[in-house]
């Protein structure tokens, strides 16, 4: 895996030093963070079975407008406007692609239903933003290392919130309900954004390859294509 990481860092690098790439890929992270404004069963805060749990998903919900406007910020001190970015690039929704099954709660709903329902998104939440943290982790340091400093900043207020975000959900789920029910739960949901992923990962790549190959030196772009081959391979394993 570590030839995989070089890649990533490398790429990370290389979207950094391309202000337009760079605004794609800071687009792709805003409209992640803006999803939860375009569905109704994330963060039903409502239905949480105690306080300290319901202020947790209220301050998660908190956390992702204030993303939102870092990620505008960012884009602003690169000189890069906000753009539509479709479904097939929403990573969340890729994710719910993958994921068996509803966590969106009813009011008519019994409590144990409710208990394996909200146990099911924070599965779906600790997975897809302990995702998030490990690809911001690779941009903050592109951002640094490419002079990028008030971006830097941003990216790296996001990602110290992720980190409480994915330590929470995963205590959230072994709370809500019985260790046996956690551990299958929590299966299900690393094994659909493990797939979510590689295919997510796939049309990334290729779609970067497609539109910022010039300019990229010759060695990187075949660096790339051997990623993109391993995550071909790797699809079948996940």
């Amino acid at each position: 895996m570590f030839i995989i990481n070089a890649i990533k860092s490398r790429l990370h690098r290389d979207v950094v030093a391309n202000p337009i790439a760079h605004g794609w890929v800071l687009n792709l992270y805003l409209h992640g963070e803006r999803y939860p404004e375009t569905v109704c069963d994330y963060f039903q805060s409502e239905f949480a079975p105690t306080r300290d749990l319901a202020d947790s998903i209220d301050r998660h919900a908190s956390d992702e407008a204030k993303h939102v406007r870092l990620y505008t910020h960012a884009l602003t001190t690169i000189g890069q406007p906000i753009v539509p970015i479709a479904p097939p690039f929403v990573f969340n929704d890729v994710v719910r692609s993958f994921t068996p099954g509803t966590f969106h709660v009813l009011p008519d709903d019994p409590d144990e239903v409710r208990r394996f329902k909200l146990a099911n998104f924070m599965a779906h939440a600790h997975f897809l933003e302990k995702r998030v943290g490990h690809s911001i982790e690779y941009h903050a340091e592109a951002c640094g290392a490419g002079g990028r400093g008030a971006a830097e900043k941003c990216v790296f207020a996001v990602m110290r919130d992720e980190a409480r975000h994915v330590d929470y959900t995963l205590e959230a789920v072994r709370d809500l309900v019985t260790r046996r029910r956690a551990t299958a739960i929590l299966e299900t949901h690393r094994r659909a954004e493990a797939k979510a992923n590689l295919h997510f990962s796939r049309r990334l790549l290729r779609t970067f390859r497609h539109r910022f190959d010039d300019g990229i030196r010759p060695h990187q772009i075949l660096l790339n294509r051997i990623c993109q081959l391993f995550l071909d391979g790797a699809d079948r394993f996940a």
